[in-house]
């Protein structure tokens, strides 16, 4: 996000700030990042607080185990953050108070919630009450600031939900009172999420099912609640409770209640393993809902979740839980025939056997459940229709692959296991708390008893990942440390489809082994749907619905010679329902990412399809229009990496990263040099700011060696591309060498304003090599054409490197001068990245003048931008040519060295070591604080600042002493 400056509060759009459940603030949808937990929690309590404060007050408050001097300089760098990160009028403050300003338009959650007390009031007078405050619960999506730990919020928290739960039980009563049960048991089961031993709730609950006619169920919320309460609390229920107990069960035994137990569900052999957040959705939604269908790919464990889910409704319904097993199915006409068996329902003379089962249910309270619906979607969804339309008290609870689309029905898609992130690997203890590590160890254990989870921890972590965390998947591959370890098992899950293949004897066909679990699915689909399928494994990390359209629709090419058009061609105006009915079957998922719908497929899937892709005579055309697709793409994105929009742009080319690499790998596989080069020349600022020097280089590299032929334009972009790398990486040789061939090309091609572009790459490697004649004689060529063309972005770099110069031989005014120029420039353009890196340096002459506040405000302002943008490499500067240097001046040599020592391992994990000019004047600053500290205390302390995280260094750094 680039700084606010000048703009006035008139102008912004209201900012939204949510402090329930995880912090966030937006504005206008799009959420603002701001750089610490503490700046956060400072916020926090300023809108909670909106009274003046005492600056000694707020800096002991949030930063009490700091000194005095340090707390009150870490909160005039939270105000500086505050203030950069959402304008400059969000707070007032003086020398003595801060204050949240009062004429700042600001909506806050938190506040919505504390002004229940005043509409509790009004329930009896007025429905749009009601309607505001049943909506404005909705805001409480959690305890306040629920990852948040500073003593402050402890009792703001209580408060807050005191607050919450007087309002549902308020609520509750009112609905009660109205004959509205179901609406009452709703508010009730919201207190029991927060406060899960409210004895009120539980009372109100069970009155309301009794009510209803459920006195099973009510009976069973008895039992809970003194479960919950012996618990948690250690009390038994009041005898309120207990004599409300009491009148439900006599007026219970001697009836016919006890049918409600009847079921015929099936019971697994194996243990059912975790869930239970999925289970509470399920099961709530089959409250609320008369239909309600289970969803999900193939052996992501849908039947055995309905399964759970009904079990624990048995006692609910007065006529019972049936289930209906669909899969042994093969003609829709048997699917009546299969409920009525359930049922021990008969056909009836004179009577379609549809119209009977209508009659049989009719009056009856009972859940019926349809089992692997997808291939008979039509029969069954015709059925259910006709059933619940006739029979109110039914409720149908169905798993398939697929919704069955009918009114009233709300789909759930269940997903596969959560698993851990392999890259921070956890403890075995954290490990052991995700559900597929838990179903791996148990089903491994099942066919191996003496196997155990240890030292094999990470391949079994890798491994699930890998396998996208489906359940079958991971069953299947534990029945095969039998005879591999879980290492040999990991290397071979390239060959997923061989290896999974010994399922249970006893299961379906389908469920035996992965391959045919897919293929029941894939066989499924339609031509069209199988085609596009097919297609869209050629991407790797997802897409988007252009990207799709581009690449796997047929506007440009008939694509079989060995069919008519008319059997293959898929065109651009089916995609996007073909896309929506891969989604609907669960083959493909959908999600938002910045702000646009993302597609992608789980490996698994993608696996399979790209299997029949390369099967198929359409693998080679499909896969060359990926690389035209994403070496466009790109090529479009380079020049809005510079402009208002760069933050978007990064984040949408992070979001293709494996895109550009799958397409870059066909372009050397398959010697379509030309689009590679225009490809991995393209990217390359994008590969400088995000930490890829190395990565980018080596393509260009690659391709550059097989393309001697290639067109001059794209050996052109190729080798500009490199030089700049190949500069940052240090190796400037190379870097000149590869500038100078590419300003050759451009010049040939007449290309001025890669030509402008050039100069100054050409430019870099003389500077930082003491030969400045040569280097001010090609940024003055540079400069002089760029403002031929009005090239306001390439003259400001070229005031840029031209102050670089000055700062090196410490002419500080004219460096002063240069930098404000290109700040001017950078500002008017919208590059907020090179304002950042601008006002870097200037923080840099700051600090070599001795103007420490100066040198801090810059260095704040810079920082905070450039860690949003995730730009390791200018990062790099900032800290060994800013706070390092600041934390020396400020006396402090032992923070010095662990900033030195955190960017040494930084500069190590992006492969981009200091440039040669650089090296002496850095190793004399190491040395220097080296030479203020004993050798232990200054190993410990580098050594400190190496084992921090990108994050933990940067915010290290904005602590400010």
């Amino acid at each position: 996000m680039t700084p606010i400056s000048a703009a006035t509060q008139s102008d912004r759009i209201p900012l939204r700030l949510y402090l329930f459940g995880s912090f966030r603030v937006e504005r206008d949808t799009q959420t603002i990042h701001l750089p610490t937990r503490k700046v956060e929690s400072l916020l926090a309590y300023l809108v909670l607080h909106p009274e003046p404060h005492a600056r000694e007050k707020l800096a002991a408050l949030l930063w009490g185990d700091s000194t005095d001097e340090l707390a009150r300089r870490s909160l005039r760098t939270a105000l500086s953050s505050v203030r950069q990160s959402l304008g400059d009028d969000v707070v007032l403050a003086d020398r003595e108070t801060v204050q949240l300003n009062p004429d700042f338009s600001i909506w806050v959650d938190a506040r919505e919630i504390s002004d229940f007390r005043f509409q509790i009031a009004d329930l009896g007078s007025s429905q749009s009450t009601i309607e505001n405050l049943q909506s404005e619960i909705d805001l409480y999506r959690g305890d306040l600031l629920a990852e948040f730990y500073d003593d402050w919020i402890l009792p703001e928290r209580e408060r807050l939900r005191a607050i919450y739960i007087d309002a549902l039980l308020q609520l509750t009563q009112h609905r009660r009172a109205k004959s509205e049960y179901t609406r009452a048991i709703e508010f009730a089961q919201k207190i029991l999420a927060t406060d899960s031993a409210n004895e009120k709730a539980y009372q109100h609950i069970i009155f309301c099912l009794v009510a209803t006619g459920d006195r099973i169920g009510a009976l069973k919320q008895y039992d809970e609640c003194a479960k919950k309460l012996r618990d948690e609390l250690g009390v038994e229920p009041s005898q309120e409770t207990i004599a409300l107990r009491n009148r439900i069960e006599q007026d219970l035994f001697g009836s016919k209640s006890r049918e409600a137990l009847l079921t015929n569900l099936p019971h697994p052999l194996t243990s059912f393993i975790g869930r239970e957040k999925e289970i509470s959705e399920v099961k709530h939604l089959l409250t609320q809902h008369r239909l309600v269908t289970l969803t999900g790919s193939g052996g992501c464990g849908k039947t055995r979740l309905a399964i759970e889910v009904a079990g624990e409704l048995v006692e609910s319904f007065r006529q019972g839980v049936w289930w209906v097993d669909l899969a042994p199915l093969s003609d829709a006409s048997h699917v009546p025939q299969a409920i009525a068996q359930s049922l021990g329902v008969r056909e009836a003379a004179n009577q379609s056997l549809q119209e009977t089962l209508v009659n049989v249910i009719r009056d009856k309270h009972l859940l019926l459940v349809l089992d692997n619906c997808e291939h008979l979607i039509t029969a069954c969804a015709g059925l259910a229709d006709k059933l619940l339309s006739a029979c109110i008290e039914l409720k149908i609870f169905a798993t398939s692959r697929e919704s069955l689309g009918i009114t009233g029905e709300v789909a759930w898609r269940v997903p596969s296991f959560a698993v851990p992130d392999v890259e921070q690997f956890p403890s075995l203890e954290q490990l052991m708390q995700y559900d597929v590590i838990q179903l791996f160890v148990q089903r491994a254990m099942a066919v191996v008893p003496q196997w155990r989870l240890n030292g094999n921890a990470p391949s079994v972590a890798r491994m699930c990942a890998r396998l996208d965390g489906i359940p079958l998947a991971i069953e299947l591959a534990a029945v095969r440390v039998k005879v591999l370890s879980v290492e040999q098992i990991a290397a071979r899950l390239d060959d997923r489809f061989n290896l999974l293949t010994m399922g249970s004897r006893a299961a379906l066909a389908r469920q035996q082994t992965l391959r045919a679990t897919i293929d029941w699915s894939y066989d499924l689909l339609s031509d069209a749907e199988r085609i596009l399928l097919q297609r869209l494994s050629v991407f790797a990390g997802g897409w988007t619905l252009e990207a799709a359209e581009s690449v796997c629709s047929d506007q440009y090419a008939v694509i079989s010679e060995r069919h008519s058009p008319a059997e293959n061609w898929i065109p651009n105006t089916s995609i996007l329902d073909l896309l929506s009915h891969l989604v609907n079957k669960s083959l493909v998922l959908a999600g938002e990412v910045n702000g646009e719908t993302r597609y992608r497929m789980l490996e698994t899937i993608r696996q399979y399809t790209r299997e029949k892709l390369d099967a198929s005579n359409q693998s080679v055309l499909v896969r060359n229009r990926h690389l035209e697709f994403f070496a466009k793409y790109v090529e479009e994105a380079e020049p809005k990496l510079r402009g208002r929009e760069q933050m978007l742009w990064y984040r949408r080319l992070d979001a293709e990263l494996d895109n550009i690499r799958a397409a870059l790998q066909w372009a050397m596989d398959n010697s379509d040099v030309d689009t590679g080069l225009t490809l991995a020349g393209s990217w390359h600022w994008y590969c400088a700011f995000r930490g890829y020097a190395a990565e980018g280089r080596r393509w260009c590299e690659r391709l550059l060696a097989r393309g001697t032929s290639a067109s001059k334009p794209a050996q052109a972009v190729a080798w500009k591309g490199y030089g700049l790398l190949a500069w940052m990486q240090g190796d400037h040789s190379r870097a000149e060498l590869a500038s100078e061939k590419s300003l050759a090309l451009y010049r040939e091609l007449g290309d001025k304003s890669n030509i402008g572009k050039l100069l100054f790459y050409c430019a870099l490697p003389p500077a930082f090599n003491e030969r400045w004649d040569k280097a001010k004689s090609l940024l003055e060529e540079s400069l002089a054409l760029r403002r031929e063309i009005g090239d306001k972005w390439g003259m400001a770099h070229v005031y840029h490197q031209l102050a670089f110069h000055a700062l090196a031989e410490e002419d500080y005014a004219d460096a002063n001068e240069m930098y404000a120029k290109a700040l001017a420039l950078f500002r008017e353009v919208g590059d907020g990245h090179w304002v950042a890196r601008t006002l870097s340096y200037l923080g840099m002459i700051a600090r070599k003048q001795g103007d420490v506040e100066a040198a801090i405000a810059f260095l704040t302002e810079s920082t905070t931008f450039l860690f949003e943008m995730r730009d390791k490499w200018s990062l790099c500067g900032s800290l060994e040519a800013g706070w390092a240097p600041l934390a020396t001046l400020q006396g402090n040599p032992i923070r010095a060295a662990r900033l030195f020592g955190a960017v040494e391992a930084l500069r190590e994990s992006i492969a981009t070591p200091h440039l040669s000019k650089h090296r002496l004047g850095y190793d004399a600053q190491v040395a220097s604080v080296r030479g203020q500290l004993d050798e232990a205390t200054f190993v410990a302390a580098w050594n400190e600042g190496r084992a921090m995280s990108f994050e933990q260094t940067i915010e290290y750094a904005l602590q400010i002493e």
